[in-house]
């Protein structure tokens, strides 16, 4: 009787192992493959599960694009260059945000992707857009975010592309505390070859409703710098 028990005993051991066989595997691997291609090369879902506003109509190097809200936080773009889509997720809150950039080659694997976090970001990101201002024909994406409450205080994030490595673009001058009768109310957009700025002017004696000054527009040039790239003003 023994030996029966024994023989009994290992044949449901082997019929309740975890192991699967050589067909078992495959399939389960390919059916994860195709499931991460799908997601990865549909333009309506992100990670973050927001929606990304691919805006397949537009030429390569042409698109921006507001960014979706995923609720309030966090938000997502998905911008392309030639043959490479950037996926860009900020999240985190005011005390801790972040700007994450997923740069993908689709002719080499549209799986595979080289991502770059940008950390301590000020604001809450509104818009992104892909040009490339000083025409040595590698990308820049340029992230605008906004400060909460009234002022909407702007601010600008870059990074710019060589040999498929990351390089940061510096806000530069767009920094300056000292601009005359600024009071936040930011308004940022690309017009090439310069990042531009509007923002209403303020008199001392002005209310937050009524600036008396009309608008000040300041261009902001692409310049190389030693550690990298900077935006400066266009004199």
């Amino acid at each position: 009787m023994r030996p029966i028990i024994y023989l009994l005993l290992i044949g449901g051991i082997a019929c309740n192992s975890p192991m699967k066989n050589g067909q078992e595997m495959s399939d389960s691997n390919n059916t994860q493959e195709d499931a991460t291609e799908n997601a990865a090369n549909s333009s309506s879902e992100n990670a973050s599960g927001g929606t990304a506003n691919a805006g397949s109509g537009m030429a390569p190097g042409e698109e921006n694009s507001n960014v979706t809200k995923g609720g309030n936080e966090p938000v997502s773009n998905l911008l392309r260059f030639k043959d490479h889509k950037y996926a860009i997720v900020s999240k985190g809150d005011g005390s801790g945000r972040s700007i994450t950039i997923a740069d993908t080659d689709t002719r080499i694997d549209s799986l595979k992707a080289d991502s770059t976090t940008l950390h301590d970001v000020k604001g809450m990101l509104e818009k992104t857009a892909i040009e490339d201002l000083n025409n040595d024909k590698n990308p820049e994406i340029y992230m605008f975010t906004y400060s909460q409450g009234t002022e909407r205080t702007g601010s600008v994030y870059g990074v710019t592309y060589e040999n498929g490595k990351a390089i940061r673009i510096f806000s530069g001058d767009i920094d300056n505390p000292e601009l005359k009768g600024y009071r936040g109310r930011d308004s940022f957009y690309i017009q090439k070859p310069h990042v531009v700025r509007s923002y209403p002017v303020y008199g001392e004696t002005d209310t937050d409703a009524t600036p008396s000054g009309g608008k000040r527009v300041i261009k902001y040039k692409l310049t190389k710098q030693a550690n990298g790239y900077m935006l400066k003003e266009a004199k």
